[in-house]
């Protein structure tokens, strides 16, 4: 699949500029060729990667949306509409069906009161199951993960209220760019599968203390200073108490190992690894 096969002409998508929200995203319609239309969210992107017809169609043909029928443990993404060029230069969207206005991880950890202890530990299990179906079904890697890419929709019974236990995972295709959220040895272009680990390890960390971590930095050092201060202090149990520090060190000490180590490993080891993770999530 190339660029070209799926872009959505100008006069086919309607929207409201700068109405996004804190993932980069817009609601809004588009028209297609019977003359229907279907409400959408465009994921706004600065630039249009010369590989992201490839990446976006290994998730596209794989990954299940709400018109397949799938387990409650795999991966869910929103149907793919098409890819949208506007009239600003370099400027474009991912285009979803969506029939209302979700709500991104950061903006729940934002805006929902905190949850217990169970319920917060309960959220990261789905999300971390999210990644192991991911990983481990699909074959895939993520390769841009942070809150903003995991979205909720209202309760049937309560649509104000984000159902937390259904999310759908987006920003397929997103181009890296430095934040606390990219493995500490990521190189542009050589996405590995155990970066995703990383990022989730520290999303997971936000999820546990309900707060999302503070990603500003000045320059490349601070940065790195910051993603390692935040492993250091999310793996003593004096943060958060035994249990999330059991699965902080178990995922963090786990990216210790040494590159080609990590790369060798089997598809019997990566699923070994995210069982065991999500065991830790889902103990007492």
């Amino acid at each position: 699949m190339s660029t070209n096969t799926f872009v959505l002409s100008r006069d086919q998508v309607y929207y409201t500029p700068g109405l996004e929200d804190s993932g980069g995203r817009s609601m809004g319609i588009s028209k297609r060729g019977d003359g229907s239309q279907v409400d959408v969210l465009l994921e706004w992107r600065a630039s249009v990667p010369a590989d992201l017809g490839a990446l976006v169609a290994k998730a596209v043909e794989n990954i299940p949306t709400d018109e397949d029928v799938n387990r409650p443990e795999e991966v869910r993404t929103l149907k793919f509409e098409g890819l949208f060029k506007a009239k600003e230069p370099s400027l474009s969207a991912l285009v979803y069906e969506c029939p209302q206005k979700p709500l991104n991880l950061r903006d729940v950890l934002l805006t929902i009161a905190k949850p217990s202890g169970d319920d917060r530990g309960k959220l990261a299990a789905i999300i971390a199951t999210q990644i192991r179906s991911l990983n481990v079904h699909f074959r895939l890697r993520h390769a841009g993960l942070r809150p903003e890419s995991f979205i909720f929709f209202g309760l049937f019974s309560d649509p104000t209220k984000p159902n937390l236990s259904d999310p759908y995972l987006l920003d397929w295709g997103r181009p890296s760019s430095p934040n606390i959220y990219e493995h500490p040895e990521y190189q542009a272009g050589q996405s590995l599968w155990f970066h995703d680990i990383w990022s989730l390890m520290m999303i997971l960390s936000e999820i546990a203390e309900w707060k999302p971590v503070d990603g500003t930095f000045r320059d490349a050092n601070e940065l790195s200073r910051k993603k390692l201060q935040r492993k250091q202090e999310v793996m003593d149990a004096s943060w958060k108490g035994d249990r999330t520090a059991a699965v902080m060190q178990y995922g963090f000490k786990f990216l210790e190992k040494d590159r080609s180590t990590l790369q060798s490993l089997s598809r019997k080891d990566v699923k070994r690894f995210f069982d065991r993770l999500c065991s830790l999530l889902d103990g007492p």
